[in-house]
């Protein structure tokens, strides 16, 4: 137990530093920025040359536009959900020796 509640501590001292924490805020608004514009671009821009091979304008567009909302807001609830489970992880009280021996006596 010892050993990872070091390795939370040193993960802890990291993250506090002002370049770590413009580092993530960095990382993040990229992610977010090519999970939203990726799916954009590729399934619109594949609407749009499927469109103009088989004369259905604007269907298959919009159908490629549709696509690109639920792959981008799949995308984004997955690295909320990552991210909040790191925030719980990292917030979440540490046990003090004291409380868990008290919750070993309780357990023998």
């Amino acid at each position: 137990m010892d050993e990872k509640e070091n390795k939370i501590d040193e993960s802890k001292k990291r993250i506090l530093k002002l370049s770590n924490v413009k580092e993530l805020a960095v990382g993040i608004f990229y992610y977010n920025a090519l999970s939203i514009l990726g799916p954009i671009l590729l399934f619109v821009g594949l609407g749009l040359l499927l469109d103009n091979y088989f004369q259905t304008k604007p269907y298959l567009t919009i159908g490629g536009l549709i696509i690109a909302f639920i792959v981008t807001n799949i995308l984004i609830l997955k690295r909320i959900n990552k991210l909040t489970n790191k925030f719980k992880e990292y917030n979440a009280p540490q046990k003090s020796d004291k409380d868990k021996e008290e919750t070993n006596n309780k357990q023998a």
